[in-house]
C-alpha cells in the first residue's frame, strides 16, 4: 500500500537525484497520481501510485514539450529535470501554476476551445503515441493482484471485467464520425489550469498520461458525463459545443457506449486508492453499486483529495 509516508520517502529520493529541493513540499492531490508542490523550485512532482511505467512518462514529457512549443495550452514539463523511477513509481516534474483565488475554475467552455484545437493538430512523428485502448486503467487493476480486494467481491470483480470486455466490443465496432486523431485521453474540466502570461490569465489543460491516438469522440464524453453523473447542468453541454462545434448526442449509438465507457472509467481511481482512503472506499462502492444494478442516471459524489 502507497502511503503518505512512502510517498515523502519516494520524492526526496528523487529530487536529490535530480538536483532538486523536496524542502517544504506541499501534498496537494492524491488519487491516480501524488502531487507535490516544490516550493524552492516552482514546480511540482507527480508521483504514479500504480505501478511504473517509464516509458509512458518519457512520452508525455515529449508530447507536452511538442505542443507548449507549438503554443498549445499544455502543462509544461520542468526544463532538465526528465522523469525517473524510485521505489517502483515513476515521478515527473513539471512547471506549477499557482491558481488565483479570485478567479473562478475554468469550465467547459474553456475545454472545448482547447479540444477543438487539440484535436486539428496533426499527430506528432516524432513522439510514438500508443493507439487508444478503451478501459487500459480498469482492465490493469481489475487484473492487478496487488488491487485491494476488501472493498470488492470476487464477482463483482468479474462482472466488471466482464462490462469491460462488452464495452470494448461495442467501441470496436463503430465508425465514428469524427475521425481519428490525437487524444488527450482524460479531457475533463478538472484537468484545467490557469495560466498567468503576466497580462492575462489563459486556459491550459493538463494530465497528459493516457494521450494516444484513436476516436476524438472519446474526448468529449467527459463533459456529458458531467451532467449525468456530478450535477452539471445543460448549460454546461451548451458551452463546450459552442466552442467545440459538435453535439455528441447526435450519434446516439457512440454516445451510449461512450456513456457506459465514461461510468467505468470512474472507478479506477477509488479502486486503487480504497484501501488507503475511506472516502474513496465510499465512491468505489456507489458507483459499483450504481453500473452493476444498471442505473445509468443517478448522481455520483466527488472527491477532492
Amino acid at each position: 500500500m502507497t502511503t503518505t509516508t512512502s510517498l515523502h520517502a519516494t520524492l526526496r529520493t528523487a529530487c536529490t537525484t535530480r538536483g532538486l529541493s523536496a524542502a517544504g513540499a506541499q501534498l496537494i492531490h492524491h488519487s491516480s497520481n501524488a502531487v507535490f508542490v516544490l516550493p524552492e523550485h516552482r514546480a511540482v512532482a507527480r508521483i504514479s501510485t500504480g505501478a511504473a511505467d517509464l516509458p509512458r512518462a518519457l512520452r508525455t514529457r515529449a508530447l507536452t514539450e511538442s505542443l507548449t512549443q507549438s503554443g498549445f495550452g499544455a502543462t509544461e514539463p520542468l526544463s532538465g529535470a526528465t522523469p525517473i523511477v524510485v521505489d517502483g513509481h515513476d515521478v515527473s516534474f513539471w512547471t506549477y501554476y499557482p491558481q488565483p483565488p479570485e478567479k473562478a475554475a475554468p469550465t467547459s467552455r474553456e475545454l472545448g476551445a482547447l479540444l477543438r484545437r487539440l484535436h486539428s493538430i496533426p499527430v506528432p512523428d516524432h513522439v510514438q503515441l500508443p493507439r487508444w485502448i478503451p478501459l487500459e486503467s480498469l482492465y490493469a487493476a481489475l487484473t492487478d493482484p496487488r488491487t485491494d480486494t476488501e472493498h470488492l467481491s470476487p464477482n463483482e470483480r468479474r462482472s466488471l471485467l466482464e462490462l469491460v470486455g462488452e464495452v470494448r466490443q461495442e467501441i470496436t465496432s463503430i465508425d465514428w464520425p469524427l475521425g481519428e486523431g490525437l487524444l488527450h485521453g482524460d479531457a475533463w474540466a478538472g484537468n484545467l489550469l490557469w495560466r498567468d502570461t503576466g497580462s492575462e490569465l489563459v486556459p491550459i489543460l493538463g494530465d497528459w498520461d493516457w494521450a494516444s491516438v484513436g476516436p476524438l469522440e472519446v474526448d468529449l464524453i467527459p463533459t456529458w458525463h458531467a451532467t449525468i453523473r456530478f450535477g452539471r447542468d445543460r448549460g454546461w453541454i451548451d458551452a463546450f459545443i459552442s466552442e467545440y462545434g459538435y453535439d455528441l448526442c447526435e450519434f446516439a449509438r457512440g454516445f451510449q457506449a461512450l456513456r457506459r465507457m465514461r461510468d467505468l472509467v470512474q472507478v479506477s481511481g477509488p479502486l486503487r486508492r480504497a484501501a488507503a482512503s475511506p472516502d474513496h472506499a465510499a465512491r468505489l462502492r456507489q458507483r459499483v453499486a450504481g453500473i452493476l444494478a444498471g442505473d445509468e442516471s443517478g448522481s455520483w459524489s466527488q472527491y477532492t483529495s
